[in-house]
C-alpha cells in the first residue's frame, strides 16, 4: 500500500478527490446521511523495493497549467522526483516526466518560497549529503522546461527539511535539520546565508510557528525514526543573538515521520496532526510498538504552553504514513484528516458541524 496522500479536485466536477500511490479515488455525489463515497481509478504502475512503494510524496499542482491538477511524486530509488501529467477530459493515459535524478528523495513539500501567499514552489529533502539543497519553481505556462532549478546551497543537511519565516523580515527561509538558510531579498538570486544555530536529528517537515506568543517564531518537529515530537522556542540572549530551547510535546509512541499543523478546533491556533508511521524502518525504536493517529491542541495556561492529545484512532490499522492531508473533504464547513500508510488509506470525517 501507498504511504502518500494528497487531495484535489482532479476531473473539475467541484468534489474534492483522494490522490494515493497509483490509484486516484473519485468522490460521488453527496447523499444525504451517508459519508463520502470514492471510486478507485488506477492512473499509473509503481514498483516496490525493499518493502517499499516507489512513492513517498505525491502533491496536486497544475504544472502545465491547463486546468487540472497533475502530480509531482518522489522517490528514494529509481526516479526521485517526478511529474505526472493529468490528460484531462481527453481521459488518455498518464505521462511520466523527470524533474531531478542525481539523489533520493525521502520527501517534497510545495512551499511559498516567493512569498506571495501560494505555496507553488517545490522544496525535496535530498537523501546524498553532497547533492545540492535546491528549489524549483514553477515555470509560466509554455516554457521549455516547467521547473526552474534554485541552488541555494553545494550540498544538503540530513533527514528533514522546512520552509517559514525563521527571523521575522518576512521572507520565507529554508531549515534543516542542521541549521536554516536566511531568504536574501530575492530568492531567486543572491546568497543564502547559513545560520547552524541547531542539531534536531532525523526530522519529518520542520515547521515555523509562533508557539507561545512572544512574536518570534518558533520551531515544530518530530523525529521520524526515533520517539519524540518538539518545539523549539526561540529566544534571544544578552547579546541578542538566538538561541533554541527545546520542549517536549510527546515521547510516549516513536515514528511520527508526517506531521500538519492546522487550525482543527477553529481557536485561531494551528494544532498538530500526525501519527505513527507503520515500520518507517523495521529497526526502529517502537517499531512494533501500536500504530495510532492523534492531534496536540496547543492551550495556553498561566503563561506557559501546554499540549492536550486527541486521540483519532489507536492500535487498529491507521497509522501516520509520509502524508497527512488535512482539508474540508466533503465541503460541510469542518476540517476532515485523510492518512495513508502500509496498512492502508483511511479518511477520518469531522462530525462537529452535524452537531
Amino acid at each position: 500500500m501507498s504511504e502518500t496522500v494528497a487531495v484535489a479536485d482532479m476531473n473539475g466536477d467541484g468534489r474534492l478527490d483522494i490522490i494515493s500511490g497509483e490509484n486516484w479515488f473519485e468522490q460521488g455525489p453527496p447523499e444525504a446521511g451517508v459519508g463520502p463515497r470514492f471510486v478507485k481509478h488506477k492512473f499509473r504502475d509503481l514498483s516496490y523495493t525493499f518493502d517499499y512503494l516507489e512513492d513517498l510524496s505525491d502533491l496536486a499542482i497544475d504544472v502545465n497549467h491547463d486546468g487540472y491538477p497533475d502530480i509531482v511524486s518522489c522517490s528514494y530509488w529509481s526516479k526521485p522526483l517526478t511529474w505526472w501529467e493529468n490528460p484531462g477530459k481527453s481521459g488518455g493515459a498518464w505521462r511520466e516526466h523527470l524533474i531531478e535524478s542525481g539523489s533520493p528523495v525521502e520527501f517534497v513539500f510545495l512551499v511559498d518560497i516567493l512569498n506571495t501567499g501560494q505555496p507553488l514552489q517545490l522544496l525535496p529533502q535530498f537523501g546524498k549529503r553532497e547533492f545540492p539543497l535546491t528549489w524549483y519553481e514553477l515555470a509560466e505556462r509554455g516554457a521549455p522546461d516547467p521547473w526552474r532549478r534554485h541552488e541555494i546551497s553545494p550540498r544538503s543537511y540530513g533527514h528533514g527539511i522546512g520552509a517559514g519565516d525563521v527571523n521575522g523580515d518576512g521572507r520565507t527561509d529554508i531549515i534543516t535539520p542542521q541549521g536554516w538558510f536566511e531568504a536574501p531579498p530575492d530568492p531567486r538570486k543572491g546568497a543564502w546565508t547559513f545560520h547552524p544555530e541547531f542539531e534536531l536529528g532525523a526530522t519529518g517537515f520542520i515547521y515555523t510557528e509562533d508557539v507561545n506568543g512572544d512574536g518570534l517564531p518558533d520551531l515544530i518537529t518530530s523525529l521520524a525514526h526515533d520517539y519524540g515530537i518538539f518545539w523549539y522556542e526561540q529566544t534571544k540572549d544578552a547579546r541578542g543573538d538566538r538561541v533554541w530551547k527545546k520542549h517536549l510535546i510527546d515521547n510516549s509512541w516513536s515514528q511520527a515521520h508526517a506531521l500538519t499543523l492546522v487550525d482543527l478546533n477553529g481557536d485561531g491556533r494551528r494544532e498538530v496532526v500526525t501519527g505513527k508511521r507503520y515500520y518507517a524502518h523495521d529497526h526502529d525504536p517502537g517499531a512494533n510498538e501500536p500504530l495510532g493517529v492523534y492531534w496536540y491542541e496547543r492551550i495556553m495556561a498561566d503563561g506557559a504552553v501546554q499540549w492536550k492529545r486527541h486521540v483519532l484512532d489507536y492500535s487498529t490499522r491507521t497509522g501516520g504514513g509520509m502524508q497527512i492531508a488535512v482539508v474540508d473533504i466533503d465541503g460541510d464547513g469542518d476540517q476532515d484528516i485523510v492518512v495513508a500508510g502500509k496498512s492502508g488509506l483511511f479518511l477520518f470525517e469531522n462530525l462537529a458541524s452535524q452537531r
